[in-house]
């Protein structure tokens, strides 16, 4: 019989087996890890800072017992928010682009590497992202209905995909391919909207600063809470039930280090 693989380490390798360009993964295993301990995929922010990230979560898998991948999506494959935050599903132009390439297309064949890689027995994952990460973490859930998250949590998010056809993608669903039922099976998610009380600032980026932001508030936290409240009212409006929740962490601004721990509760409760 196969020897189990898992190891001791904080480690990093590429990842290419798919129809995209290669990406990076930054793992931790930490000492004592069993097979069927869980696995999370973290999305980190803008600046892609995979390693950083990794970092901050060894700690809290350790002391939690589950197992971490964190994506790098490098620049040059995708250089923008159009394809970062918003998973590459249309460009600038608003052109639709083929699904095998978009990022969100990478997680589930990167999640069925790293088992096979190290051995782990589980089949399904949770799933984090901190600001532009947070974004690409309510729309992945959104684009791929079929994926195996148990849990998900969108923390810091700069901008939304509101669950309307009030504007185009990736502010609402308009020039997308997605319907009432698609909504609601969004709608059936176990996501948690993670907010810093003081993520008050504005952000820097064209798409997540622009005008079309701007309307959905002034900051990360104000977007935030009217991005779970516009949520709540349309599954009111169509009786359609609602399996997110909000939690706004008090005294943190948009830090993934601060949040991180108090998202361990929502991911795995």
């Amino acid at each position: 019989s196969q020897e189990p693989r898992l190891f001791a380490s904080i480690s990093s390798y590429t990842f290419d087996d798919w129809a995209g360009p290669p990406i990076g993964v930054f793992t931790s295993i930490p000492t004592g890890a069993a097979q069927d301990w869980p696995i999370l995929i973290v999305i980190p922010g803008a600046r892609r800072n995979a390693e950083e990230y990794r970092d901050q979560w060894h700690h809290l898998a350790t002391a939690n017992q589950f197992l971490v991948l964190v994506l790098q999506g490098p620049r040059d494959s995708f250089p923008s928010e159009w394809e970062y935050n918003a998973g590459g599903v249309v460009n600038e132009s608003g052109a639709s682009q083929p699904e095998e390439r978009w990022l969100f297309s990478v997680i589930e064949p990167m999640f069925d590497d790293f088992t096979r890689r190290f051995s782990s027995t589980r089949t399904r994952y949770a799933l984090y992202g901190h600001a532009a990460g947070g974004g690409f973490v309510h729309r992945f859930l959104l684009f791929k209905p079929g994926a195996r998250v148990d849990r998900a949590v969108a923390a810091n998010p700069a901008c939304w995909t509101m669950p309307d056809s009030s504007d185009n993608y990736p502010f609402g669903v308009r020039n997308t391919k997605f319907d009432d039922q698609d909504i609601a099976t969004w709608f059936s998610k176990p996501l948690t909207i993670l907010l810093g009380e003081k993520d008050l600032g504005p952000r820097t980026k064209p798409l997540s600063n622009g005008p079309r932001a701007r309307v959905q508030g002034p900051n990360v936290l104000t977007r935030g809470v009217g991005f779970y409240k516009r949520a709540a009212e349309v599954a009111t409006d169509r009786q359609l039930p609602l399996r997110w929740q909000l939690d706004v962490v008090p005294n943190v601004g948009h830090s993934n280090a601060h949040l991180a721990s108090h998202a361990v509760r929502h991911l795995f409760p």
